[in-house]
This record gives C-alpha cells, structure tokens and sequence, in this order.
C-alpha cells in the first residue's frame, strides 16, 4: 500500500510522478532528475531546478550540503520529505532521495543548432522508443565531442530514466527536435552531409569516403533501424564489422563507433591525429 505524502508536499510529489509521461511533461513544462549527482551537474550547467525535494536522511551527507551551501538560491525551492515517501516515489531508487523538477527548456531551434562552425559532429536519433538508451546516445554524444543531438519522432531525452541514463549530459549538450520530413532538407541546406548508419549492406565504416565539413551521424530503432526513406537519402551509408553471430550493434555502441570514427578523420584532417599508434588508418576524408 502506498504511503500518501505529507499533504504539504502532494502537489510536487503528483507533478513528480506526471513528469513519467510525455503528455504530463508537456503539460507542465517539466521534467524530473533524481540524485545528487544530477542536481549538481545540471546547477554546474547553468539549471536552476524549479523545486527540490529531499529525503530528511539525504539532507544529513555531507557532500550535499556542501552543494547547497554553493547555491543558496535553492534554500527557497527545496523541501524536507520522510525518506520513506520519497523512495517509495522513485520505486525503490535511493537516488529518488533528492529528486528535482525543472523547467522544459523551449528548445534549440534546429537552423540555430546546426550554424555551429564547420567541421561540427551531430548525432541524430530516429525513433528511439527506449528512454535508456536515448540517454545514453545522448550521453555517448557529449563525450564524442558532438555539438549537439538532434531527436526525431519518438525519441525523448526528457523522459526520466532518458536523463537518468545520460548521467547529467542532458544538461550539457545542445538538443533540438526536427520534423521528420524536414530534417534532411534542413541538413543540406546547412551543409551538413549525412552518414546513415545500418546493420548490414551500408559500406564498411574503415573504408567509407564522405566529404569533409559537418557531418551528422543518424541511427534508428533499436530493433527495426533506420526506415528505408532514410537509409535511401542519406550521403553514405555506413556499416560495422561483426561477428556473424550477431545480428547488429546495440544503437549506443553503434553511435560511439561511428562518432568517434568521424572525430577521428577530422582530427587527422585537421593535422591532430588522436593517441594511438593506428589513430591515422583508414581511409581519409573525401576533399
């Protein structure tokens, strides 16, 4: 039996649990973070959550009250609640313990995105229903060095355990959302050319020729791929050598793989071949 939450709290604790949904998100302009970590690398990046809520148990470790102590701003938005009712919210994840909600961000509009400076690296998810990996795409993305992560369909980085996974990345880098009929046009019309990375009949990553300049990575659902209208009207498409035992890459190891592979050219290209001694094998980027 659920335990009901202090009535002073009911409020956020209902708007906590609306926050599970992409309706209940878009309908309150928020979305949810759990654990200390995440709280402070989103205040490091600039987040300035809306409310806080703190297990009385939490409250008492010291690193977190250090970290309150840095933002005194958060003393008005943050509450003690029994730890009791906030794990029960989070369904038994100790990181629930400090849980806070913040403001949906109105979104980088997709022009101003990919303006950045040639060469920029983008990775764009086409219907990733797993929020898991979503985040961790998004995750995988800031460490690639791309300048930001462009979400088709029903890809969401905003749904909880999407920003869970992410590990504090959705604070970081640049996020945008495109139509799905607009997106390439969009691309092209910035010069950004397009890799559509496939399981099986693409050319093989090590020998794929694209032209230098911004590129973008683009992977699918995690058990159907990219649908043929993408597949069809991307520059390249791209594959990864596996064992025949296997049928594809995980869509994260998939995104790292091709990610860094592009860094990587670009980095030869400029002159700053990466560490490693093979860091400049494979065949170079098309002038």
């Amino acid at each position: 039996m659920r335990t009901p939450p202090p009535r002073d709290f009911a409020h956020l604790f209902e708007q906590v649990r609306r926050t599970a949904t992409a309706r209940g998100r878009a309908d309150m302009g928020l979305f949810a973070a759990e654990g200390r970590r995440l709280l402070e690398r989103a205040l490091r990046a600039g987040w300035l959550p809306r409310a806080v809520l703190l297990g009385e148990g939490a409250a008492r470790e010291p690193e977190l009250v250090a970290l309150l102590g840095q933002w005194p701003a958060l003393a008005q938005t943050t509450r003690l609640v029994p730890d009791r009712a906030l794990l029960e919210l989070a369904e038994g994840r100790q990181a629930g313990l400090v849980t806070a909600l913040f403001e949906l961000p109105p979104g980088k509009a997709l022009a101003e995105l990919l303006a950045r400076p040639a060469p920029a690296l983008f990775l764009v998810l086409v219907d990733v229903t797993e929020p898991g990996n979503v985040g961790a795409l998004i995750r995988t993305a800031l460490a690639c060095g791309a300048a930001g992560a462009i979400c088709v369909g029903a890809s969401d980085p905003f749904h909880p355990k999407a920003v869970r996974t992410s590990l504090g990345s959705t604070f970081k880098l640049p996020l945008a959302r495109a139509l799905p009929d607009e997106l390439l046009p969009q691309l092209r019309a910035a010069g950004v050319h397009t890799l559509a990375a496939v399981a099986r009949e693409g050319v093989a990553l090590q020998e794929a020729v694209w032209p230098s300049g911004s590129t973008a990575v683009l992977v699918g659902n995690e058990s159907r791929g990219l649908e043929a209208r993408w597949r069809e009207s991307a520059d390249v498409r791209v594959s990864i050598d596996l064992s025949r035992a296997a049928d594809s890459f995980c869509v994260n190891a998939a995104a790292a793989i091709c990610l860094y592979e592009v860094q990587r050219r670009l980095a030869v290209a400029a002159g700053h071949p990466q560490s490693g001694g093979d860091s400049a094998r494979g065949s170079p980027i098309a002038p």
